[in-house]
């Protein structure tokens, strides 16, 4: 059993061919239902993978078994655990081909985005579409034109991890947020006056996951022992029925 503390928050990674050979179902019939929604194999045991790598992610930390962790989602969508006792136990996953990303933390929001790297044929399209004007002008200025859509997916996936944090998924308006890099390297958010604060104070970091996926996180700051926040980014190594031989690739203090 893994512990995680009041100012500690777990980012587990795997690599979904990791999880080609278990034999695990989700037990959920609406998951279930979802899996067989999608139209390609790829997409559908990329789904199946990330879902199974949650519950026996949340049984790392909690005596429930991985089939009987039951979820229930708010008005936008965002999952939270169900089982009476647990609810303390607060998460986000996202997955991607190539990656999966489940986030936990201890009675404070989280959110996570995972993306791969592929080309973008409209990248001023997306911009536009996506990002505020600040952070679309700071897109397309760069150079060479790799860097353009390196500084994409960095924002796009600090947007994804912010939305889903606060649970309120595509509701919020993208372009009324900006994310700024100060000196430091560290991520700042800034709001339009019209946009819908919720009063709280997010942390957030990206990184690079070799060379084809990024990585954000975003969760509610304020250490409650009076310690930094720590973060740290845990990938699986093993593929042996998830026997959890683990890479710890970052410890963040915030």
């Amino acid at each position: 059993m893994l512990t995680l503390g009041a100012d500690d928050v777990h980012i587990h990674l795997l690599r979904p061919e990791l999880a080609k050979d278990t034999d695990e179902e989700i037990p959920d019939a609406a998951e279930r239902q979802r899996a067989l929604s999608f139209k390609f194999k790829k997409d559908r045991d990329l789904y199946v993978a990330a879902h199974v790598f949650l519950r026996q992610v949340l049984s790392r930390y909690a005596p429930v078994a991985t089939k009987e962790w039951q979820f229930v989602s708010n008005a936008y969508g965002k999952p939270a655990i169900a089982n009476p006792g647990y609810g303390w136990l607060q998460f986000n996953l996202s997955h991607t081909q190539g990656r999966v990303a489940c986030a936990v933390a201890r009675n404070r929001p989280v959110g996570v985005d995972v993306e791969q790297h592929k080309y973008l044929s409209d990248l001023p399209l997306l911009c536009r579409d996506a990002f505020s004007p600040m952070e679309a002008e700071d897109v397309l200025s760069a150079w060479p034109p790799d860097e353009q859509e390196q500084r994409f997916f960095s924002y796009w996936t600090l947007k994804e991890a912010y939305i889903k944090a606060r649970g309120m998924g595509l509701s919020l308006p993208l372009q009324q947020f900006s994310f700024v890099q100060g000196a430091n390297q560290d991520w700042r958010l800034h709001y339009a006056p019209s946009f819908q604060d919720d009063g709280i104070i997010w942390q957030f970091n990206t990184s690079r996951l070799g060379e084809n996926h990024y990585l954000a996180y975003c969760v509610q700051a304020g250490g409650v022992s009076g310690r930094p926040l720590v973060v740290r980014i845990i990938e699986l190594n093993s593929s042996c029925n998830f026997c959890w031989d683990e890479t710890v690739l970052a410890v963040n203090e915030v």
